[in-house]
């Protein structure tokens, strides 16, 4: 498994193609078309949002914004017609810049309050993508799927997931991650907060069918300098505990997740610890333990609660550690940082497993 996945890496990939895919027409409603853009400051301020395209006329959209002031705005809904989407990205340069902007209703968490917001800024990449099939560490992915029965069924199921069955067979299944910047404003109620703050844009299409995952976790650490950390876990009735990652804390280049152990996490019946804490080692030689501290919440279904996550924001501590499952030295050196922690689950609680290995 890991030499076919080996074989993989060294198939071109156009990423400006990748940058400016359109769904084509006739393609099928689990084609998907998406865009994530995330943001931290160390003084509190953050900001998540993603608009998904379908071929069905339906957008899925959701915008979290922490301002320094307090205010918790999210919007209401995530489902909306094409024709009245809030939310618009353009690349501008492929690989490298873009725009976005918001402009709807949202619902502020703390009072209930409603607050009109238009949302403005440019996306500017800090380091090159970072594509998991391409860039990733072969071992978490291929040691996921050589330990499944390798049958009919599981053939079957695998051409599924990777978008290269019968339909839509010529979509690839894409994702691929960028740290950047984002310099804009948001008006709320017609009042301009201006914002320059690091973070990630992912981008992602193929097909994506919500109801075939089972769990997953997406963890992204943004430090003050703009230095990030992503980790991914995701499991598949094809796949368990399908795992990815990278790391440019100390660096300006990304070094890839090999390996990780769960330390602390409960799905807690679908809402997710409040606390979690993996150790993780990367292809540099370095080891963290990530200490995760969810902050604020929203709560985002999709496929008609088929699939839903838990989108949040919170703190992260990394500590250095000698290997995983082995506590920190005394004295050993910490680095704080603000993200992203999205959390999903299937609706049908028996699939979920656990993330231990």
């Amino acid at each position: 498994m890991e030499s076919a996945m080996r074989k993989r890496k060294k198939e071109p990939f156009n990423y400006t193609e990748a940058d400016l895919f359109e769904i084509p027409e006739g393609a099928g409603p689990m084609i998907n078309n998406s865009w994530f853009f995330g943001g931290d400051a160390p003084d509190g301020m953050s900001f998540k949002m993603r608009l998904g395209l379908r071929n069905n006329g339906q957008a899925e959209v959701f915008l979290i914004w922490i301002g320094r002031d307090g205010r918790f705005l999210t919007t209401d809904k995530q489902l909306y017609d094409i024709s009245e989407c809030p939310m618009r990205v353009k690349n501008i340069i492929p690989g490298r810049d873009w725009e976005v902007w918001f402009d709807g209703e949202t619902v502020d968490m703390n009072d209930g309050s409603r607050h009109h917001c238009v949302m403005n800024f440019r996306y500017t990449s800090r380091l090159p993508i970072f594509h998991p099939a391409i860039d990733g560490c072969t071992w978490g992915m291929s040691q996921a799927f050589a330990s499944q029965k390798w049958n009919k069924a599981f053939f079957k199921s695998l051409s599924g997931d990777a978008g290269v069955g019968q339909t839509d067979k010529n979509i690839r299944q894409v994702h691929y991650e960028q740290t950047g910047h984002m310099d804009g404003t948001m008006q709320i109620d017609g009042e301009p907060v201006s914002f320059s703050v690091p973070g990630i844009r992912d981008r992602a299409f193929g097909r994506r069918d919500w109801n075939y995952m089972d769990c997953h976790v997406w963890l992204v650490a943004v430090t003050a300098r703009g230095e990030v950390t992503n980790f991914s876990l995701v499991s598949y009735p094809n796949a368990k505990c399908l795992y990815c990652g990278y790391s440019d804390f100390d660096s300006d280049r990304n070094a890839s997740l090999t390996d990780y152990k769960m330390i602390s996490y409960d799905h807690c019946g679908g809402k997710g610890p409040d606390r979690m804490v993996v150790d993780m080692s990367f292809t540099n030689g370095v080891c963290y333990r990530m200490t995760a501290d969810r902050t604020h919440d929203l709560f985002t279904p999709f496929d008609n609660g088929n699939f839903y996550f838990h989108e949040a924001v919170g703190d992260f501590t990394f500590e250095l550690i000698p290997a995983l499952g082995e506590d920190p030295l005394p004295g050993a050196r910490k680095i704080q940082a603000r993200g992203t922690i999205e959390l999903g689950w299937n609706k049908d609680s028996s699939r979920w497993g656990t993330y231990e290995r």
